[in-house]
């Protein structure tokens, strides 16, 4: 369960679809995007249950990809941090 949250802005809410890319083969996961802004974005797993994702990772979207860092996952939803 997360903590309280600390946003300082509103994060729009969007249903963009595409791939979360991880580990040494590169496995892909399908993901719909919910939310997304500046420093990060909140996804949902949407192909596979009870994968656990941490560390660094690839958002692959139909504009390009960025790579990230998890946050925090609970359940199908999970939070990450775009690397600089």
């Amino acid at each position: 369960m997360r903590g309280p949250d600390h946003r300082t802005r509103e994060r729009p809410r969007i249903a963009v679809t595409g791939q979360i890319i991880h580990g040494p083969m590169r496995e892909a996961h399908a993901v719909v995007v919910r939310n997304m802004h500046e420093g990060g974005a909140k996804v949902r797993l949407t192909s596979t249950r009870g994968v656990a994702l941490s560390g660094a990772v690839v958002l692959k979207l139909a504009a390009g990809e960025r790579d990230c860092t998890v946050v925090w996952q609970a359940g199908d939803e999970v939070g990450l941090r775009f690397s600089p």
